[in-house]
């Protein structure tokens, strides 16, 4: 699904929020973002391969690149295609090539810089829509201020109160958020405020 339309959906779905903020509790911050394969980190020896649920190899990385990749989620390949990882089977951990452009979570909803939000569902329950006012106001690199309304389409590789936010391609999209003071494993507070998942959402990249 194209960035356009995945923010109009986006927008569409949170228009309707009108039931009173409930507040989720306190939280740890953390951020996820999309890996490059032709960044100068994962320069080297292909020497791992990522196969998808079949086994069929999709392509051959560094060791590096499929290390970061297992844990960020979602990559781009030098090619140009966007591969991100799908599950553990057999044994061996199994990747797929995706058409959204940073990949996609758990639900199965194209990732948003600065929307998308990866959480614990015994936390959040995922596909809810959050607020979290102490990232509200925070300048993005596209000149627009964040109304510090997240959506939690994503799952995290971690249990209990903790938000990971989605913040586009590499670890510099964190900035808007560290120049508001609130870095990683700084605490925030957590409002849910509504349910936006789109019914589309788990056909958007299928």
């Amino acid at each position: 699904m194209p960035a356009r339309m995945v923010l109009l959906t986006f927008l569409l779905a949170t228009t309707a929020i009108a039931a009173p903020p409930r507040r989720a509790g306190r939280a740890l911050v953390t951020f996820y973002w999309l890996i490059d394969e032709s960044a100068p980190r994962y320069r080297g020896k292909a020497g791992a391969e990522l196969n998808d649920v079949r086994g069929r190899v999709i392509a051959r990385t560094s060791v590096r690149f499929r290390n970061d990749l297992i844990r960020e989620g979602s990559g781009h390949l030098r090619d140009g295609r966007t591969v991100a990882y799908d599950r553990r089977l057999h044994g061996t951990n199994r990747f797929r090539i995706v058409q959204s452009e940073y990949g996609v979570g758990q639900l199965g909803c194209a990732l948003v810089p600065y929307r998308t939000v990866a959480v614990d569902p015994h936390f959040v329950k995922l596909g809810t829509t959050i607020s979290i006012p102490q990232l509200k106001g925070a300048h993005l690199p596209d000149g627009t201020i964040h109304d510090g309304i997240f959506v939690a389409s994503d799952r995290g590789h971690f249990h209990g109160s903790h938000v990971d936010l989605f913040v586009g391609l590499g670890p510099k999209g964190a900035r808007p958020f560290i120049r508001k003071g609130y870095g990683s494993w700084s605490h925030v507070t957590v409002y849910v405020v509504g349910d936006a998942t789109p019914d589309d959402c788990k056909r958007a990249d299928r």
